[in-house]
């Protein structure tokens, strides 16, 4: 047998081996179509470098009557309790964690700032070109991160494998083609493009591990922006203008407010989330 049918012969055998065991009863019951209602999270320890990996949207072309708009997103009601994601079907993804990781659905400060709300100005008219550089996913100890994100329209698209195990990476966006890959190899990479404007957000999921799923937008323009661990969230180099600002959150839906801002002008907008 020749060294490439015998790597080729192993990794078949990896693929069957991971998938079998990360379709155990610790994973996700979810399907293609339908999401269960997850167990939500308090902020834990991890959430501050968790929102702050999702990446910054392109710089538009800065005019000299650019206004900003910032604001704070804010749980109402009693924290919900975070769930603590049981990870043993895959023993490599048990050990990259000290003590239990935890489930994102929900991720609220002791003050309710409410994390992971994918922020956005839902009609502007102009051309915006993709920034060269691209949005990276990363898998991290069976993990995506960031777990909000956006990509513009013809932007790069970067899933990488930081992990020593087979992970799966399968896309299901609704507008733009859907893709289902795996990367069986530590430091694998792959690049995808998307063409078609999705401001919804769309969910990312392994198949491999059922518990890992992020959420990912394709945006025309980059006025759009993800609340950190602190509930805060920043829209910049927006033109002036009247606007309709929608924030999103995975399970409590989306909410819509009405702004007007004028040159140079900072405005603030708060949006509260109800359990």
């Amino acid at each position: 047998m020749t060294m490439k049918k015998f790597v080729s012969l192993m990794f078949a055998m990896t693929l069957v081996f991971s998938i079998a065991c990360g379709k155990g009863k610790e994973a996700s019951k979810e399907d293609e179509g339908e999401d269960d209602e997850q167990t939500t999270t308090t902020v834990a320890s991890t959430a501050a470098t968790t929102t702050a990996a999702a990446a910054a949207p392109a710089a538009a072309a800065v005019s000299a009557d650019a206004a900003t708009l910032t604001g704070l997103v804010k749980f109402e009601g009693a924290a919900p309790k975070m769930g603590n994601i049981q990870m043993s079907a895959d023993p490599y993804c048990q050990s990259q964690h000290s003590t239990p990781a935890t489930d994102e659905d929900v991720v609220a400060g002791p003050g309710g700032e409410l994390a992971n709300v994918f922020v956005y100005i839902k009609d502007i008219k102009g051309n915006f070109p993709a920034p060269s550089t691209p949005v990276v996913i990363d898998q991290k100890g069976c993990q995506y991160h960031p777990h909000v994100n956006a990509v513009m329209i013809g932007q790069t698209l970067q899933i990488k494998n930081d992990d020593a195990t087979l992970h799966n990476v399968h896309a299901m966006p609704v507008v733009n083609s859907q893709f289902n890959e795996g990367q069986p190899v530590q430091g694998m990479t792959s690049e995808k493009h998307l063409d078609k404007p999705e401001m919804t957000p769309f969910k990312i999921k392994c198949d491999v591990h059922g518990w890992m799923k992020s959420y990912m937008a394709v945006m025309p323009h980059p006025f759009y922006s993800v609340s950190q661990a602190n509930g805060t969230f920043t829209i910049s180099n927006l033109p002036p203008g009247q606007y309709t600002v929608v924030a999103w959150h995975e399970k409590y839906g989306q909410q819509e407010q009405q702004v007007t801002v004028g040159a140079k002008e900072s405005k603030s907008l708060n949006f509260t989330f109800k359990g």
